[in-house]
């Protein structure tokens, strides 16, 4: 799944952002210091985030995880106020020689039951459009979503991060549309979808607030395998997640002889007291 969502970071800065209301593109250039490094912001996984102002139809591809090439695809309705990341690809020819934009899924992951639900057995999502563009409006990041990250925080500290993606047990995931998720690692699946099956325990995020370096997820039910402090006995606002950003960022970057110098961080938090690990950088001096 890391190895997927650098490739997401990857094709997504090779992109113009452009936005709904039609404005000029603009490259960013500034940087910023992660761990004493200075870094392209380009590099940083910060997403566009848009929010359907009602309910809007999106494709999405799903792929079977015994033999990726074999695909399909399907029509889903977004809720009205689903958030997602992503970017919004230029007029260019889409099915039936029609052309169009389209609005394309980057990084923050939707919930696996609004995505995965009625899936063909053996097969998962993966990619996410809309050509409704008319019905999405730009919003700022939402106050859930870990700083730099699309949202998929791995189990592991420091060491952790050092070693393969293949040794982790589970992770937690922040979607953009406002769920945690735990879900377990699928071995018997290709790398990509080690952790895109169905969660083990998920809830819904009502409520935010941070403080600090934490940030106080209020969700609708208690999660197994996660731990949650009961803050109220009724109501919508009864369990709480604490997520809390430990400032250790971890440097894993490195130098190739094609792409110059490879800027990769993780990010360290605390959630529910134990450690997991997010990417938040990843980008070279030339891009593929």
């Amino acid at each position: 799944m890391k190895k997927q969502m650098i490739r997401w970071v990857l094709g997504f800065i090779a992109f113009a952002m452009i936005s709904i209301g039609g404005m000029t593109a603009q490259a960013a250039t500034s940087t910023v210091k992660i761990g004493g490094v200075s870094v392209e912001r380009s590099f940083l996984n910060i997403g566009t985030y848009y929010q359907a102002k009602r309910a809007a139809k999106a494709t999405v591809t799903y792929y079977k995880t015994s033999k990726p090439d074999t695909q399909y695809t399907k029509v889903i309705t977004l809720p009205k106020g689903t958030i997602m990341s992503g970017w919004i690809i230029p007029k260019h020819k889409l099915a039936k020689g029609q052309w169009g934009n389209e609005l394309a899924l980057v990084g923050g992951n939707l919930n696996y039951g609004l995505v995965n639900v009625g899936a063909k057995k053996g097969y998962l999502a993966s990619g996410v459009v809309s050509y409704a563009l008319k019905k999405f409006k730009k919003v700022k990041a939402p106050a859930y979503m870990p700083t730099y990250s699309y949202g998929d925080l791995y189990l592991g500290g420091a060491k952790a991060t050092r070693e393969s993606d293949s040794q982790v047990k589970q992770i937690v995931r922040i979607t953009s549309n406002g769920y945690v998720e735990l879900i377990h690692q699928n071995k018997r699946t290709n790398s990509d979808g080690a952790f895109g099956g169905k969660p083990s325990s998920q809830a819904k995020i009502v409520k935010t607030k941070v403080k600090g370096a934490t940030r106080y997820l209020y969700l609708n039910t208690k999660m197994k395998g996660v731990k949650t402090t009961r803050v109220g006995k009724k109501g919508a606002y009864q369990y709480r997640l604490a997520l809390k950003n430990l400032h250790q960022p971890q440097n894993l970057s490195g130098y190739d002889d094609d792409r110059g110098e490879i800027y990769v961080f993780d990010s360290l938090y605390a959630v529910g007291g134990v450690t997991y690990y997010t990417l938040i950088c990843n980008g070279s001096d030339i891009e593929d």
